[in-house]
């Protein structure tokens, strides 16, 4: 069953961006949403949920800017509570789904210093002014938004499995960043490589964004200039997670496409298609 948690304790200072995007302020302390539900959006239960309960407030909580289920949520809030009715966003959002979160009925979004901080205020403050065919198309001799999200995924260097391996090889002092969960290590296996890492990207057992991994990267001394290898189960996350690297500053960044288990075969099964145990590459288990 979900968690649904009652919100009584004082937040911390955070970002406030409200009234379809027209304001938006920093608040030092609130406690605003004190006796709402605070629910993780990412809970594969929650859509047999009712949110007809009462209540001042429901918050709802992005585990990561990769998953689109809150939308859906706060549409059927919407349905369920009213017009009256307050919903919060909060978690790991980007400012080009501030306009979406609107438009699905979201009330407010809180967003927290870090996070405002990562992405620019001023990107915050346009989040919802941008017209919507800026964000896909060029507009003049300039690139869209899109278009400028799209070229930093493609600078960063994206290998195969084996082709990873190989550079790792041959590399000096290149580290393999494993950033699934500490389940998937325990469970699936863990590449095995003497130069390895592994930190958490998103965590277990919700996949919560982890807001100490670029403060944790660093803490185990990986440098800046450091080669870094990221892999995941299948390419998604260690790509997300090197975007986040590369905003603070690490610059030798390659992502191994294909993950640790690869893509789903025709019965449905990882670790058979592609990725690093597919192409039999060294690797061991708990």
């Amino acid at each position: 069953m979900p968690a649904w948690v009652k919100n009584h304790s004082r937040r911390p200072s955070m970002w406030v961006l409200k009234d379809q995007g027209q304001h938006f302020e920093h608040r030092a302390d609130s406690d605003e949403a004190a006796g709402g539900l605070r629910v993780d959006a990412g809970e594969p239960c929650l859509d047999e949920q009712s949110f007809s309960n009462d209540g001042a407030s429901v918050t709802l909580n992005f585990p990561s800017s990769h998953d689109g289920r809150g939308f859906s949520f706060a549409r059927r809030v919407r349905r369920e509570r009213g017009e009256g009715f307050r919903i919060i966003a909060t978690g790991n959002l980007i400012p080009d789904q501030a306009r979406m979160a609107f438009q699905c009925g979201f009330s407010e979004i809180h967003l927290s210093d870090a996070l405002v901080e990562r992405h620019g205020e001023g990107a915050w403050r346009q989040a919802t002014t941008v017209a919507p065919d800026a964000l896909y198309t060029k507009s003049g001799k300039s690139a869209s938004i899109w278009d400028a999200r799209h070229q930093h995924r493609v600078s960063i260097k994206s290998l195969t499995s084996s082709e990873a391996y190989d550079e790792l090889l041959q590399s000096a002092n290149a580290v393999l960043l494993d950033v699934r969960t500490s389940a998937e290590w325990q469970f699936v296996g863990r590449p095995s490589f003497e130069r390895s890492v592994g930190i958490q990207w998103q965590t277990f057992p919700y996949g919560s964004q982890n807001p100490n991994f670029v403060a944790e990267v660093a803490d185990a001394s990986l440098t800046q200039e450091t080669p870094i290898f990221l892999i995941c189960r299948s390419g998604v996350r260690s790509l997300a997670a090197a975007e986040a690297l590369k905003e603070a500053g690490y610059k030798d960044l390659t992502n191994v496409s294909e993950g640790f288990e690869g893509a789903k075969n025709a019965a449905g099964r990882r670790g058979m298609l592609n990725g690093w145990k597919a192409a039999q590459l060294p690797w061991n288990q708990d």
